[in-house]
């Protein structure tokens, strides 16, 4: 137990049954990785489970359910079944002949079975509380809410916050003082960019063995400090290195972020959360351009510091600083290994009992672990077709993103009679938009259990948008038009890395390796492609960059119906996992036999039997 003082300090919380069960091994728990997703059965037998036999596919259990310790006190510890059947767990019997074509749409129709999706009514898809309906999970939901999904949204609105400083800095003096010209303004981002892919693949490692409340709040730091330092810079050469390392600080925050949220939510949940980060990008485009006019109006010049500078000065210890403090606190770890002040025991039983439900394994302990250097682990990652489907969706959406590429502003900029003040309070509007266009998409997604319809949608905006800017001569309403609608190049992202996050559910290190190197590969693209696509000489108007954000919409949108079918593919393989019993009768097929002897039939679903 943590007394005194230190009860104030986040610490791993062990509960009762950590105790209880710290001499069962954690990998008992047969989640795949993700080779095994695409290439074994998980009807397999769990040969490590002692007292059972099975035979012609009946199954003997002796004392199953229980453990008995040396004392010969029985306890309530749980033992896994050998076919890894859940308790508490409704299953349906599904005879999958005659399957209809468009099923192939059904997102979710090997991933969710039919208790599941009828024990939520549609206006509760915030908080479904799906497996319980208990007080503890309801109160869960609402607390992750608040310490985890807002705290990503603090977080992504600061590194945003910065990065969209950038481009207003460079509009409102920067360039003139730093004697930038041609491609300086792209070129430095590139090189900023190039920091942030070197420094995440040592989040490999981190990622499964180090509690994520030191990790990020640490490297949140590093950024806070380079931040700062932007403001003293008195050369380009200067700037560009506080930039470099700045982003080798805040190279892991998003992956690590998806990281977490991906162990705390449900398949159907997630996507509304992840919008709540980017609606933290958007929040950071809305203050920057905001605080940006304010601050030149008010403070260039003042005590020797251009408005420009202080803009960095503000953003690194009035915002960045308080966000390293926040994270220390409000970051929970995972279920499995939890650091939280704010949750209950109770509630994160029952965020361990979600992740159970729903396939998800949060983490491993150390000894467990593979070397990072151990060939397993990497041609379990690269050597699967899964992988480099994501790696393609990831870099579409990396690159489509037109809304990142400060062409708005630059074009804001180029009209003459333009105060600095009014470009810089005009450069918030697509942000503010772009709020709304995250949360309906992502929203919806949740709501109607459709990430890929969804995603569809955004791209169609997008390269409707992106067209027009390449045709360029046409009414300046139509362009204004165009320019507005380009944060639907965003509004896809929730669903793709909730996307991601369900591929990945399987072993917690496989997921760390995977995320860092779908997430470098992607973005090591966003280094040198935007150099081409948007030179700084090409402004206002920039036609080769909206031809390559058309490109790859268009890939994008098309893309997402590859991602559905390795998706449905690889959930039909663990079908069982979630609740869903498959059989078809057209292959000659029948129930298996284990449905009579070891479940028990209740309102038209079956449960495991209790011993």
């Amino acid at each position: 137990m943590v007394s005194g003082w230190k009860k104030f300090l986040p610490h791993l919380r062990v509960l009762p049954e950590d105790l209880e069960v710290s001499d069962i091994q954690s990998s008992s728990s047969g989640h795949a990785s993700i080779v095994e997703i695409q290439e074994q059965d998980k009807l397999q037998e769990k040969d490590s489970i002692k007292d059972v036999k099975q035979d012609d596919g009946i199954v003997d259990v002796e004392n199953f359910g229980t453990k008995t310790e040396g004392s010969g006190k029985i306890s309530n510890v749980e033992v896994e079944h050998p076919l890894g059947l859940k308790p508490d767990m409704p299953y349906e019997l599904r005879d999958d002949a005659g399957r209809k074509w468009w099923k192939y749409f059904d997102e979710y129709e090997y991933r969710l079975n039919k208790q599941y999706r009828k024990s939520r009514k549609w206006y509760e898809f915030l908080y479904p509380n799906h497996a319980t309906q208990s007080k503890a999970e309801k109160s869960l939901l609402y607390k992750l809410d608040v310490i985890l999904a807002f705290y990503c949204l603090i977080l992504n609105w600061s590194k945003s916050l910065d990065s969209n400083n950038y481009t207003n800095a460079y509009v409102s003096g920067m360039k003139e003082d730093l004697k930038m010209k041609g491609n300086d303004y792209i070129y430095t981002s590139t090189i900023a960019n190039v920091g942030s892919i070197v420094f995440q693949l040592p989040f490999m490692y981190f990622l499964p063995r180090f509690p994520s409340h030191i990790v990020l709040p640490v490297t949140d730091l590093g950024w806070t400090w380079f931040t700062f330092a932007c403001y003293r810079a008195n050369s380009l050469r200067e700037l560009r290195g506080y930039r470099f390392i700045e982003s080798a600080f805040g190279a892991a925050y998003y992956p690590m972020s998806q990281y977490l949220l991906g162990s705390w939510y449900a398949p159907d949940e997630i996507s509304s959360r992840v919008a709540l980060f980017f609606c933290g990008q958007m929040l950071g485009g809305v203050t920057s351009g905001l605080l940006q006019g304010r601050i030149y109006e008010s403070l260039n010049g003042r005590n020797g510091i251009a408005g420009w500078r202080w803009m960095f000065l503000i953003d690194s210890m009035a915002i960045s600083l308080p966000t390293v403090i926040l994270g220390f606190y409000l970051i929970p770890g995972v279920p499995s290994k939890c650091y939280s002040l704010f949750l209950t025991d109770e509630e994160i039983r029952a965020a361990r009992k979600r992740n159970k439900r729903v396939g998800v394994n949060d983490a491993k302990d150390r000894e467990q672990l593979k070397p990072l250097w151990d060939l397993k682990i990497w041609k379990t990652v690269l050597f699967t077709s899964t992988f480099w489907v994501l790696v393609v969706f990831d870099t579409c959406s990396w690159n489509n993103m037109t809304a990142f590429s400060g062409s708005y502003t630059l074009w804001l900029s180029s009209h003459k009679d333009y105060s600095v003040e009014k470009v810089n309070n005009l450069s918030v509007l697509p942000p503010c938009l772009g709020f709304a266009y995250v949360l309906f998409c992502a929203f919806g997604a949740d709501l109607f259990r459709c990430k890929w319809g969804f995603m569809v949608f955004s791209q169609v905006m997008n390269t409707i948008s992106c067209a027009i800017l390449i045709r360029w001569d046409v009414r300046n309403t139509t362009k204004w038009y165009a320019f507005m609608t380009t944060y639907f190049s965003v509004a896809a992202s929730p669903s793709l890395w909730s996307f991601i996050n369900d591929f990945l559910r399987f072993d917690p290190q496989i997921k760390a390796v995977t995320w860092i190197a779908i997430y470098s590969i992607s973005q090591s693209t966003y280094a040198w492609i935007p150099t081409l696509a948007w030179p700084t000489k090409d402004s206002p108007r920039f036609k080769r960059g909206y031809i390559v954000s058309i490109v790859f919409g268009t890939i994008y949108m098309l893309w997402t119906f590859v991602v559905l079918f390795f998706y449905k593919k690889n959930e039909k393989k663990h079908a069982l996992d979630n609740g869903i019993v498959l059989y078809n009768t057209e292959k000659g097929e029948e129930p298996p036999t284990w449905l009579e002897t070891d479940m028990e039939k209740r309102d038209g679903f079956y449960y495991l039997k209790e011993y």
